[in-house]
């Protein structure tokens, strides 16, 4: 079995659901404007970009243990703390919708509106919440929840312009083995013709050095 498909086995369909709902939310499929015009603009799911967060959640983000810098899978806590945060949120009255209850058991933060998911981050972004409710390690920690906001936020906007999507069947590999395999939709959307060999790149600049003596050298 491929080391993507293997990959994609050991994640949890909750987790999944939530980050699917959490993407979604902060880029949905909606019309848009191009540099080429008006067109239907792709949203996150479409791309893949809850698989892409899980991803770097469980693989890039190192927290330290003892006295070590030590990589630890952060995404089933992370869903787990928007699951709870949507739960709290219910609870308070601010639902501006009703959840869909035949998904609410499985994720409850799925379950909300996209409006109502975004007013779930701003209220952990307040930390307006309840934090011992929250798994190791965002329990009784607002540092580390406000850090996490605001990561899942900016990573998900990194993602969605990032060549990732075009990775197609590699993208869950390890990054060595991740091939393209089209052009990315979001490059095509603002205009970005891609990387080039060749681009010119700042090297310096040309300054004249006057040495002792009166001569000058250009370097």
């Amino acid at each position: 079995m491929h080391p993507a498909q293997t990959y994609a086995l050991t994640v949890d369909v909750h987790t999944l659901e939530t980050f699917r709902a959490l993407v979604e939310a902060i880029i949905p499929n909606t019309p848009a404007l191009s540099v080429y015009g008006a067109e239907q603009s792709a949203g996150a799911v479409d791309l893949c970009i809850h698989e892409y967060m899980i991803w770097e959640l469980d693989h890039n983000l190192s927290l330290v243990l003892g006295f070590y810098l030590t990589v630890v899978p952060l995404s089933a806590s992370t869903a787990t703390m928007l699951n709870a945060s949507a739960v709290q949120f219910v609870a308070s009255g601010q639902a501006q919708c009703a959840p869909n209850s035949s998904i609410w058991e499985s994720s409850p933060f799925s379950s909300l509106s996209p409006v109502d998911r975004i007013r779930v981050l701003a209220m952990l972004e307040q930390l307006n919440v309840d934090l011992g409710a929250f798994p190791p390690p965002y329990r009784d920690d607002g540092g580390f929840v406000r850090f996490m906001v605001d990561f899942l936020n900016r990573q998900t906007m990194f993602g969605y312009y990032s060549e990732w999507s075009a990775y197609g069947t590699t993208r869950l590999a390890t990054p060595t083995e991740r091939r393209l395999e089209s052009f990315p939709l979001s490059w095509r959307q603002v205009g970005y013709p891609g990387v080039v060999p060749g681009y010119r790149a700042l090297r310096g600049y040309l300054l004249t050095i006057v040495r002792k003596g009166g001569e000058s050298t250009i370097e």
